[in-house]
């Protein structure tokens, strides 16, 4: 019977050439990698667009054909040495604070850098831009609430703990304010919303939230519902405390409203709400917000 070698491929040339050459892969010579090196991502914004402050973690690195790879930053790339290529950089977040949702985020702008091929070349890559823009789609932020000037929140009846507005600049993230939001044995219960804004958001495309927190008792986060069957408070996330022994640490957080909002097409429009409640075991809580917007492509 005649031996068919047909589908052993590399196999079989290995072990014929095992004699000559060896094929162990520390034996092979695969040459010096080219480096590109990426630095922490730089957003830009205008003043329309609020807080240039911002959680890029990560980089996704693509060529022409394929996803390179996904690397936290700042960053360090070795590339094969080869043919010429333009390399794109996108930068990444954590979707609701979530290590299992790392994803792109679309409206941040992405860079291009042309790479020579070089095993000799190292490139030093200022990594940045500002909201994605072009002639046929456009970024549209919303400044639901900075705190700068004045404060949008306002409780509920059922609501017996206030979003205040603080300017102490210990305390304060950024600019002239932050609101704040304290709990004890007396103030137990918050039920507060945007007033009067009703901001009318779209359903069939992505939507986020941004917006800075931190605290040492949880709260929720969602949406106002006016409107439609689904009309009420809508939870969306729960935001555990961001404290350790030496304090309270400041978080940004992009929440992801698409999978809410699609499911909504009969709803008129919406606010921003918070919810949250003393712990049993506990007396007090604080919480500092700051930096809602709304973020999603235009028509």
């Amino acid at each position: 019977m005649e031996r068919s070698w047909r589908g052993t491929g590399p196999l079989w040339v290995c072990l014929l050439v095992l004699t000559w050459v060896g094929c162990r892969p520390e034996d092979w010579d695969l040459g010096a990698p080219e480096v590109l090196r990426i630095s922490e991502y730089d957003l830009v914004t205008t003043p329309a667009q609020g807080t240039a402050a911002h959680k890029v973690e990560e980089v996704w690195v693509y060529s022409a054909t394929d996803v390179v790879g996904v690397y936290p930053l700042p960053a360090t790339v070795a590339l094969p040495a080869g043919e010429p290529q333009t390399l794109t950089l996108v930068p990444g977040i954590r979707a609701n604070g979530i290590a299992a949702t790392r994803r792109t985020y679309p409206f941040y702008e992405v860079n291009r850098v042309d790479i020579d091929g070089d095993p000799e070349t190292e490139l030093d890559h200022a990594f940045g831009g500002g909201y994605f823009s072009t002639d046929a789609l456009e970024t549209k932020v919303i400044l639901a609430e900075d705190f700068e000037s004045a404060n949008r929140f306002l409780e509920s009846s059922n609501s017996n703990v206030e979003v205040q507005r603080i300017l102490d600049p210990a305390y304060v993230f950024e600019g002239n304010g932050s609101g704040y939001i304290r709990m004890d044995s007396v103030h137990t219960q918050l039920n507060a919303a945007t007033h009067e804004q009703f901001y009318d958001l779209p359903r069939d495309r992505p939507v986020y939230l941004e917006f800075h927190y931190k605290c040492d008792v949880g709260f929720v986060v969602g949406l106002e519902v006016f409107g439609g069957s689904q009309a009420g408070r809508l939870p969306i996330l729960v935001l555990n405390p961001t404290c350790d022994a030496e304090g309270c640490a400041w978080n940004k957080i992009y929440l992801d409203l698409y999978p809410a909002l699609s499911s909504m097409p009969d709803a008129g429009s919406f606010e921003i709400g918070l919810n949250a409640s003393i712990p049993a075991d506990g007396t007090e809580g604080n919480i500092w917000i700051d930096n809602f917007k709304f973020v999603h492509f235009d028509d």
